[in-house]
């Protein structure tokens, strides 16, 4: 019948399309292993469910290979989600399901032929894949978006709990054997499916998309060579905490005859240079406060204190950590000195204008013979001499 075979059309044409779908954020993304496992996983339903339904079309023993690539399916496809997070479902023990899993079921379709066998074993080692994969989704709870997915993944399990519940509970072997597409059993099955592969790729469609939104923002705010955040980043982190008071204090911190290091030794090294300094400067201020690079070899540091004494002594700390860092050798005999500016945000004063008055007082520790750390005044027309710290 006609209605028949729109019927067992619907699954398939669904997956080919969530499939190009993947295909297309895996070549937009660079191919994104997100998106790639997504296209491998559907792809394989696709396949799946036509060896399955279409049967006619092919020899007769091809539909048992719908069975292994239902777990290679569900593997892909927490693959999918996991690879997010630097993760996948443990390799061994899911081959080693699979091996047994794919030994039981040719064995019960060419050597005994038994229904019973082959269709509580598809379910079997669909439950202990997935068991194996459900840790993992809810080690990995970092955004709604995780929680939503890593709950999704459980109702499946559940679902291939109920169907072999279902299977002995209601006797269904006689009827599979009957007439198996249509059989209580497949119809529950067929109906399920389709609900958590349509529930599943579009979370995992949400997950590249926002992964891919994350990374093009990561790009536009964070500093490429030395990945802390750049000017565009500073800008957001200040607009993120809008109408509060987070930083209270500023440093800027500028590498001394720094060009000189570039004409003798090359961008390379500077560059070099750049990165180990800036991993120096964010292992000091670890939970202290931000660290930003507003360009070349200037860095800004926002502070969260305002207590003079102890920005002082980070700075401090800072400019002797700078003058001890060192690259790997042969290179481990050149170091870069910083000469930094100190400010106290005043109140009601804007950080931008604490940053400023930094900003002369690093000009100010320049002119004073460099490698120092420089306090602005806290009023910049004060008659009061700025406070020098020589090295």
């Amino acid at each position: 019948m006609i209605t028949d075979k729109i019927f067992f059309w619907m699954l398939p044409v669904m997956y080919g399309v969530f499939t190009a779908v993947f295909v297309t954020l895996a070549r937009s993304d660079s191919g994104a292993s997100s998106a790639k496992k997504g296209a491998a996983a559907f792809g394989m339903g696709m396949l799946a469910i036509i060896l399955d339904t279409q049967r006619h079309l092919f020899p007769d023993w091809f539909f048992t290979m719908a069975v292994p690539l239902h777990w290679l399916v569900l593997w892909y496809m927490a693959d999918a989600f996991l690879v997010r997070h630097g993760d996948r479902v443990p390799v061994k023990p899911v081959v080693a399901l699979f091996s047994v899993g794919l030994a039981i079921n040719l064995a019960a379709t060419f050597i005994i032929d038994s229904v019973a066998i082959r269709v509580p074993n598809t379910s079997i080692i669909a439950i202990a894949i997935l068991a194996l994969a459900l840790p993992r989704f809810f080690a990995h709870r970092e955004k709604q978006l995780d929680n939503i997915t890593g709950f999704v993944v459980a109702m499946c399990w559940l679902s291939y709990v109920a169907r072999f519940a279902f299977y002995f509970m209601l006797d269904q072997s006689g009827e599979y054997a009957r007439t198996s597409q249509w059989s209580q059993y497949m119809m529950i099955f067929y109906f399920t499916s389709a609900i958590f592969a349509l529930s599943l790729a579009f979370l995992l469609v949400m997950a590249i998309t926002s992964d891919m939104v994350a990374r093009h923002f990561a790009a536009a705010t964070v500093d490429p060579l030395t990945g802390v955040a750049n000017r565009r980043g500073f800008e957001r982190m200040l607009d993120r905490v809008q109408g509060e008071l987070p930083f209270q204090s500023v440093l800027m911190v500028d590498l001394d005859h720094f060009k000189r290091v570039n004409d003798t030794h090359g961008h390379g090294i500077g560059d070099g240079i750049l990165v180990a300094v800036s991993q120096t400067l964010i292992t000091c201020c670890k939970g202290l406060g931000e660290v930003v690079r507003f360009g070349g070899e200037e860095f800004v540091i926002l502070l969260r204190t305002c207590e003079g004494a102890a920005v002082q002594q980070l700075a401090e700390l800072l400019r002797s950590a700078v003058a001890a860092t060192r690259l790997d050798a042969p290179h481990d005999g050149l170091h870069c000195t910083a000469s930094i500016g100190a400010a106290i945000v005043e109140r009601h004063e804007d950080i931008n204008d604490a940053i400023r008055r930094a900003d002369r007082a690093l000009y100010r520790a320049k002119e004073n013979g460099r490698n120092r750390v420089v306090f602005a005044p806290e009023h910049e027309s004060a008659s009061n001499p700025v406070a020098a710290i020589s090295a």
